[in-house]
């Protein structure tokens, strides 16, 4: 056994110094001295020195240089006369009844919010139940999501598996990007139930919703949120209009190559090449002429109206020739418009909700080792921090 005293400083423990180490086969062994002559017992508050016996434990902290560290840890028992009892010392950097400083602990739960556990149970040499125990513990412990200055949400859901009609919801903050919550259900009872969580004062700021055009969300906004209204994301509606563009492609038989990617991607995207091969596409059909050009002027409303009064009345005016080429679209554009011109309020989108609904997917496709809903939700959750 060897002394260093510079090991200590190194190891960076609270109220500890390093009185040796031991480097045993595949592993190093430090030996900690805790510095604190004294404690406060947790039953009457008054100090206490009076030592009654000790014992060590064997503690699993960071690597070093490549090797897994064990620290020698002193576990004190002192005796309190005020209030006669025993009383064992708790330490900063351990959690109580834990073999694993705390450190550790949070270094594991970071590495599997980015891999999963079956790998990190192999580079630790740990076995899945344990590394399994320690993420949900610190998953536990991790800072509930703040909800104090939200002042817009979007909500949105994601398929549980594919081919199956089961969905999560998505609570996310537009202003921050963050996720703010996680649903195991799409029926509006269980979303008005989940939400109904947060104080009302917190539910009272928020001020615009964005979300699809599915009826429910609409009776969770007016439950949950007094205050704020609803926005239809203008992202779900070109992607109807462009939907209805392509059947009406199809319908004309127009099989010109690129015909498709060059109807949707927006005209400002378009190099001048590919300007000049959609002019030969729209060459083949009027009809397909009149309704691109119309898809471009809804997304030109978009994104030059700068009032809900503007809008409105574009989109009316806009409606009154749809209603020929896009008659399902156009009605439900009619049914929802007051939703959609809210968009101008503050232009409001989930666009936020891209980057969620890819990590959501993602780790729903690779399993990452979660076993139940819990798991995924803090999983999901630990990988979006305020």
């Amino acid at each position: 056994m060897r002394h260093s005293s510079p090991l200590g400083t190194l190891l960076n423990l609270p109220g500890t110094t390093v009185i040796g180490y031991q480097q045993l086969e595949g592993y190093v062994c430090i030996h900690l001295k805790l510095l604190a002559q004294e404690i406060s017992c947790p039953y009457c508050q008054k100090i206490t020195r009076q030592l009654h016996q000790t014992k060590f434990l064997l503690v699993r902290d960071l690597p070093t240089f490549g090797q897994p560290v064990y620290l020698k840890v002193p576990r004190r028992r002192f005796y309190c006369r005020h209030c006669q009892k025993y009383v064992t010392e708790r330490l900063e950097f351990i959690e109580w009844r834990r073999v694993h400083t705390r450190r550790y602990e949070q270094n594991i739960y970071q590495r599997i919010l980015s891999s999963s556990i079956e790998q990190v149970s192999r580079e630790e040499s740990l076995n899945y139940r344990e590394i399994d125990g320690i993420f949900k513990r610190v998953s536990q412990q991790v800072k509930k999501k703040d909800w104090s200055q939200v002042k817009r949400l979007s909500l949105d859901e994601i398929s549980k598996r594919k081919g199956y009609r089961e969905f999560l919801t998505l609570v996310s903050n537009v202003d921050t990007g963050n996720l703010l919550e996680v649903i195991d259900s799409h029926q509006q009872e269980e979303i008005i139930k989940v939400l109904k969580q947060q104080p009302l004062l917190l539910r009272e700021q928020v001020r615009e919703v964005s979300v699809d055009m599915w009826v429910g969300f609409k009776k969770v906004i007016q439950e949950v949120f007094p205050n704020a209204v609803v926005v239809f994301d203008r992202f779900h509606l070109m992607k109807l209009l462009n939907e209805a563009l392509n059947k009406l492609r199809k319908l004309l038989g127009i099989k010109v190559k690129k015909s498709r990617y060059l109807l949707l991607k927006n005209f400002v995207e378009l190099t001048s090449e590919e300007k000049e091969q959609l002019e030969e596409v729209l060459n083949q059909s009027e009809v397909l002429r009149i309704a691109y050009w119309m898809k471009e002027e809804f997304r030109e409303i978009y994104e030059t109206s700068k009032t809900v009064k503007s809008g409105w009345n574009r989109f009316n005016k806009w409606l009154v020739l749809a209603q020929v080429l896009y008659s399902k679209v156009a009605q439900t554009i009619r049914d929802h418009l007051e939703g959609i011109c809210n968009y101008f309020i503050s232009r409001t989108t989930s666009g936020v909700m891209e980057g969620i609904n890819n990590k959501a997917k993602l780790i729903l496709r690779q399993g990452y080792g979660f076993t139940d809903f819990e798991h995924f939700r803090a999983r999901l959750l630990g990988s979006f921090s305020d």
